[in-house]
């Protein structure tokens, strides 16, 4: 085979894993292995991408040839002094597509503090690229979606231009594939944020037409934080958000520690479901669903936010899937059951407790039976019968 035919052999390669999705680690490993079969002897490759997350701001995945790739996240609000000041960040900012710098050169300048570290290392030559995306974000430098990588080799001449000339455009193919992935990635991130990761997932596995439901069991909880439309109209919106925040904090932590997923916020309020699985006892969910109120009551105490929170547990069908207009759709659930669990959480303020348990659902528990007392069958308001109610105690 020609020098050609490699090259095209390693695009092919980058086409066949972009299609297939592999992993970041494996694309970026195998990029940088195939890369040394043609004899560019890299040591050290470097791969920056921004994440669209509520959580994680941006990924960065290192590979070295003695030690594999391994990846690193960084949250929103953290940026190490390092890489505010380093290359990648400088090209991301001023959109430079291409930096290069011989490690070995005395006349190295001092502009970059990583230059004198990977030259300690051992390094001799360096080149870094900048490929975006033309997708607009807010919470980077330079305000793009893209990819920043950078290539180092501890060979004694270094690179040589013919291979910084065959690289760019290996890279570039790289890049897209990269960019395959983030869309995947990011598509998973912004509707598990949004719908949740169930609801999410099966969206993006084909459930988007509208009226398309599915009837499961599932135990629901509805809180709601007692007393807020007068805290909101009281406070000033950075104070009213800040304690909505934190207490979202408390009970949403407490839910999907237990194996919940919330499905909706509601002004001051969260509807979460556990999903009943056909292979294990209802009861498992029944109180796992409990310790998550109770923990969520706890991490609300020990939070010392202002705001009290009401806690209503029941079980039944659900339908849950599309329902809203041909355009515009929300996942959720609807039913009887979700009716009656709202309801039911209205009721925490005339019965002076803080969790309330249907019938039903006491039902399921035998671990948490000595929390329970009755509190008598109860009207739902706007609802035809009566429930019989249960409060929680936090401790037997």
């Amino acid at each position: 085979m020609t020098r050609a035919d490699d090259v095209i052999t390693l695009h092919t390669w980058l086409v066949e894993a972009a299609l297939s999705g592999l992993p970041l680690k494996e694309l970026v490993a195998g990029f940088c292995e195939r890369l040394n079969e043609l004899g560019f002897d890299l040591a050290r490759a470097v791969i920056a991408t921004a994440a669209l997350d509520p959580t994680i701001r941006a990924h960065s995945l290192t590979w070295e040839r003695d030690d594999g790739a391994y990846l690193a996240s960084f949250p929103h609000g953290e940026s190490s002094l390092a890489w505010r000041q380093g290359p990648l960040a400088q090209m991301a900012r001023n959109r430079i597509g291409t930096m290069r710098q011989r490690l070995t050169d005395p006349a190295m300048t001092n502009e970059y503090a990583l230059f004198a570290e990977l030259k300690e290392m051992g390094l001799t030559d360096w080149v870094a690229y900048a490929h975006l995306f033309q997708w607009n974000v807010q919470h980077i430098e330079g305000g793009e979606m893209g990819v920043l990588s950078s290539w180092a080799t501890m060979h004694e001449a270094g690179f040589s231009d013919t291979q910084v000339d065959e690289l760019r455009p290996l890279v570039r193919a790289l890049a897209a594939a990269i960019k395959s992935l983030t869309v995947v990635e990011s598509a998973c991130n912004v509707l598990s944020a949004y719908v949740g990761k169930d609801a999410g997932l099966r969206v993006l596995r084909g459930a988007i037409t509208r009226g398309s439901v599915q009837n499961v069991r599932a135990v629901l909880m509805f809180a709601d934080l007692r007393g807020f439309t007068r805290y909101s109209a009281e406070q000033p919106i950075d104070v009213t958000l800040a304690t909505l925040n934190n207490s979202f904090d408390c009970v949403g932590d407490a839910i999907e520690a237990q194996g919940g997923q919330i499905l909706k916020f509601m002004g001051d309020g969260v509807l979460a479901v556990f999903m009943l699985d056909e292979g294990q006892p209802d009861s498992v969910m029944a109180d796992l669903a409990i310790d998550a109120a109770l923990d969520a009551q706890a991490r609300l105490a020990a939070s010392d936010l202002p705001l009290a929170l009401d806690i209503a547990i029941h079980v039944g069908t659900v339908h849950y899937g599309n329902i809203g207009t041909s355009r515009r759709l929300d996942f959720t659930v609807i039913g009887q059951a979700v009716n009656e669990v709202a309801r039911l959480e209205s009721l925490c303020g005339a019965l002076g407790e803080s969790i309330l348990v249907s019938g039903e659902l006491a039902a399921l528990t035998a671990k948490n039976a000595v929390r329970l007392k009755s509190l008598g069958s109860q009207t739902l308001r706007g609802l035809t019968g009566k429930m019989e109610v249960f409060g929680l105690s936090p401790s037997p």
